[in-house]
C-alpha cells in the first residue's frame, strides 16, 4: 500500500498512513530514475572538497516493512523496519535498501510482549556507485498499556560504511516514526522505524 502524501510505500499496513492517517492506495511510488543518474568518482571526491570535507544529503524513508506474531498465552511481538531510503544533494542521488533485517524480542511478566527489528545491513548507489552499510548503533525501548500489552521499538540509529576506496560513508537517523497496535484480549504490538536520516560521505 502507498501513501501519496508521505510519498512512501508501507508493506504490512491497511486503510491508513501510519504517518499521516491519510488513506493508502494500491500501488507503489514514483520513483524518478533520473535522481540516480551517474556522477564521476572524482567529481564526487571534489564536491565533498568543496563542503569542506564532509557532504550531508538528507535521506527519507520511501518504503517501510511491518511484521507481527503470536505467542502463548498473551504475548504479542511487533516489528517494523525501513526497507528503502532514497535523497539527493548537489545533483548526487542516493537509493539504499534494506538487504538484512534485525530482530528479537523479549517477555515481560505476566503476557507482555516486545518485539525489536532494525536495518541490519543496507546496499545501494550513490552517484551511481555501490555502496554497502552495516549497522554501528541500534537503539531498542519498550513500554507498556492497560492491562497487559507490551511495545517493543527498535530502530538503527547510525550505520557506516566504504564507498570506493576514498570515501568513507555514515548514515544517522534524525526522525524515528512510533506507532502502536493491539488484539484482543491482551495482544500489544510496538513499531518504530526510521523516517528521516543523514548521509554523511567524508574523505577517509
Amino acid at each position: 500500500m502507498y501513501c501519496a502524501h508521505c510519498d512512501c510505500e508501507f508493506d504490512g499496513w491497511r486503510v491508513k498512513c501510519p504517518n499521516c492517517k491519510n488513506l493508502l492506495q494500491e500501488g507503489k511510488p514514483i520513483i524518478n530514475n533520473e535522481e540516480l543518474k551517474p556522477v564521476e568518482y572524482d567529481s564526487i571526491l571534489q564536491t565533498i572538497r568543496d563542503n569542506g570535507g564532509t557532504l550531508n544529503i538528507v535521506v527519507n524513508a520511501r518504503e517501510v516493512g511491518k511484521s507481527k506474531s503470536l505467542r502463548f498465552p498473551y504475548a504479542g511481538f511487533g516489528y517494523a523496519w525501513t526497507k528503502r531510503m532514497r535523497g539527493m544533494a548537489d545533483g548526487i542521488g542516493v537509493d539504499l535498501s534494506t538487504i538484512k533485517v534485525g530482530k528479537d524480542r523479549k517477555r515481560g511478566f505476566p503476557y507482555l510482549g516486545h518485539g525489536f527489528a532494525w536495518q541490519q545491513e543496507m546496499q545501494g548507489l550513490i552517484g551511481g556507485h555501490e555502496v554497502n552499510l552495516t549497522a554501528k548503533k541500534v537503539i531498542r525501548k519498550k513500554s507498556w498499556g492497560f492491562p497487559y500489552r507490551g511495545f517493543g521499538y527498535a530502530w538503527t540509529d547510525e550505520m557506516a560504511g566504504q564507498m570506493g576506496d576514498q570515501i568513507q560513508v555514515t548514515v544517522k537517523s534524525t526522525a524515528v516514526k512510533k506507532k502502536r497496535g493491539w488484539q484482543f484480549p491482551y495482544f500489544g504490538f510496538g513499531y518504530a522505524w526510521v523516517k528521516e536520516g543523514t548521509l554523511a560521505m567524508s574523505l577517509s
